[in-house]
């Protein structure tokens, strides 16, 4: 039995110091949850990103259960997987519906159905073998649309996987020659007269069928053409056909065939028939110990916490996750809900990946309501967003402590906690410790305690264009002097003593304060010496700690809107902040993409029937970007004229 799981959370790391940005890799975090014996936790495509899922349709279907034996996934069913295919409608309607499924967080194609509307599904009767799991294989999902484009003999239709098909000519009955190449070479031609009179679906769709694995015939490539026809001239004008509507799917199949292995996951049965299937972890007793990282299958695999604490109280925490390195951009949903009048729907950092997330102290307080009425969100209290302080450790813990804050989801700092002289310099060391007293916040940009090495040669490379150069090591005084730059030009020079006997944490810290929009100085930048050393051909120093927050805070006076929300309430001494839908009220169609703060906002789907019994399906979101890696510049060769 599946047990609900209370403490979801919903995550999204990027691999830069700046959340929010384009990286080289996306790290979809699923439910954290809590390792004691006999804890069962599952996580689905209402709660998991990481697993795929069509709000249109409602489709998705993949589970992953971890159940814990003190402190081990034992084997074989510590960790069971299991996805179901489900029967989804073409995009382009007039090919009537296939059957879809979501395998290790990607939508598959599973076969073609025996069914359409008001006549045979063409697919179907043009594949000899339909069914690919009857083969134990699935097949990517590459193209699914019916957007309208217009293609030429000069200018052909870009498939995936290499293949373009292109139009060879149109005679003055309607015919259209069809050649399709893949990396130029032509594997297939054919013919269609999609404008002749009474042209069924044969006339007018072009298919490719070729044998994957040990399926026979299977379409892979389907395109639908529609009129008019464009004939070329003597003047220069090509040859033109409109396309509505193009399927493809990948003729490199996934074997899972029952032993199959995927990491430490293997294919422990295939039903062809309900198109299931399931893994467990077999062979692999998986051990949940402080700070992990567990591949598991794919890109999906296991964390666990950093914790200062584990005891009965505080017991293990751990995810699971899902790392996407391919370019693109990726929708980062919160758990789906549904608009029903008088319903409030709540998001916040345990169902809501976009708000942020401390795992290894448990931190996190945003939370955003919404309270629907009539299919909209009333002004002035339809949306209500909340956020407060809470106390962190600095990574290097002789600065002692500050207060963060999760802020449209990005990672705030707020204000330097007061203490003693030993543990709260940087609070010391400005005039200014509290940055809500003055209405603004500023996101954390780095903050750890990474040991580095800084050299005579090298600077210590800081965010927002900072970088931190040695100057000189001075042994008769112990004084490393020091200087900083932002992008290229110096903006500070000062000293630091680590190499004093007995040199206390400010004497060992270099900070760079800032007057931010005018308020008083407040520390910007600390870096922690470790030491230094210094011998006639070079200066060398240690760096143990660095913590940079953004010289461009953000303002949270009352009244400032962002998007649709406008501040309403902030508590400098609490480190409170409340905003709503003042003036904005806010009505919640189908398939609608409404921005709503920051970049985070609401979706509808865009569903067939939306009734009492099928309201209207919806989830906040944010986006984010995998880049392309960047390939280096090709070197150039200098010679002598």
């Amino acid at each position: 039995m599946r047990t609900p799981i209370f403490a979801l959370l919903i995550l999204l790391f990027l691999a830069t110091t700046t959340s929010g940005t384009a990286a080289e890799r996306v790290e979809l975090r699923g439910s954290v949850a809590v390792a004691y014996d006999g804890a069962t936790y599952t996580w689905d495509p209402q709660n998991f990103p990481g697993f795929s899922y069509d709000a249109d349709e409602n489709i998705g279907n993949e589970w992953l259960t971890l159940t814990i034996t003190d402190s081990f996934l034992e084997e074989p069913m510590g960790v069971v997987y299991e996805t179901t295919a489900q029967l989804a409608e073409f995009d382009l309607e007039d090919w009537g519906s296939y059957h879809k499924i979501s395998f290790l967080g990607e939508e598959h194609f599973a076969g073609y159905a025996d069914e359409s509307y008001d006549e045979r599904p063409y697919l179907y009767d043009k594949s000899k073998d339909d069914n690919l799991m009857a083969g134990e294989q699935l097949s990517k999902i590459l193209i699914d649309e019916e957007h309208e484009r217009t293609i030429t003999k000069d200018s052909p239709l870009q498939l995936a996987e290499g293949y373009e098909l292109a139009i060879k000519g149109i005679d003055a009955y309607g015919s259209v020659w069809l050649n399709l190449t893949r990396d130029g070479e032509v594997v297939d031609s054919n013919l269609i007269a999609p404008v002749k009179d009474g042209a069924t679906m044969a006339d007018k769709t072009y298919t490719y069928a070729k044998d994957i694995g040990i399926t026979q015939g299977i379409v892979v490539i389907a395109v639908h053409f529609k009129g008019p026809l464009f004939h070329g001239t003597e003047g220069g004008l090509q040859d033109a056909a409109v396309v509505d509507g193009i399927w493809q799917i990948s003729d490199s199949p996934v074997s899972i065939g029952e032993g199959s292995i995927f990491g430490k996951m293997r294919v422990s049965s295939v039903d062809p028939e309900s198109m299931r299937i399931v893994m467990d972890n077999q062979d692999n007793q998986i051990t949940l110990s402080e700070n992990r990282d567990i591949s598991l299958m794919g890109d999906f695999g296991i964390k666990t916490a950093d914790q200062d604490e584990i005891s009965a109280e505080e017991p293990l925490r751990y995810y699971v996750y899902r790392e996407i390195t391919e370019a693109g951009t990726y929708e980062i949903r919160g758990v789906v809900s549904v608009v029903v009048d008088g319903e409030m729907v709540e998001w916040n950092p345990t169902n809501f990946a976009g708000f942020y997330y401390d795992i290894d102290e448990d931190l996190g307080t945003e939370s955003l309501v919404l309270n629907i009425y009539d299919s909209a969100l009333e002004e002035p209290n339809g949306a209500v967003y909340t956020t407060y302080g809470q106390r962190k450790d600095f990574e290097n813990e002789v600065w002692g402590s500050y207060w963060v804050i999760g802020f449209l989801g990005e990672e705030h700092f707020a204000s330097y906690v007061e203490g003693t002289a030993f543990d709260a310099y940087l609070y010391e060391d400005s005039a200014n410790p509290n940055l809500m007293a003055a209405e603004m916040i500023s996101q954390v940009l780095i903050d750890d305690d990474e040991e580095r090495t800084v050299t005579s040669g090298t600077s210590l490379q800081l965010a927002e264009g900072y970088e931190l150069m040695l100057k000189s090591i001075d042994t008769s005084t112990d004084k490393v002097s020091l200087e900083l730059r932002k992008n290229g030009q110096i903006v500070d020079t000062n000293t630091v003593e680590p190499l004093k006997e007995g040199a206390t944490v400010q004497e060992k810290t270099y900070t760079y304060k800032e007057r931010l929009n005018g308020a008083g100085e407040i520390v910007v930048i600390a870096v922690h010496f470790k030491n230094a050393f210094y011998n006639i051909d070079q200066m060398m120093a240690t760096v143990d700690g660095v913590w940079q927050i953004s010289d461009e805070p953000v303002s949270i006076q009352e009244e400032t809107t962002i998007g649709k929300m406008a501040i309403q309430a902030v508590d400098a001494e609490a480190k409170t902040i409340m905003m709503d839908n003042k003036d904005n009220k806010i009505n919640l169609y189908r398939n609608a993409d409404i921005p709503l703060m920051g970049t985070i906002r609401i979706k509808t789907a865009d569903q067939d029937d939306v009734t009492p019994e099928e309201p209207l399906r919806f989830y906040i979101y944010k986006e984010a970007t995998v880049e392309a890696p960047q390939l280096p510049a090709p070197s150039q060769e200098i010679g002598m004229i």
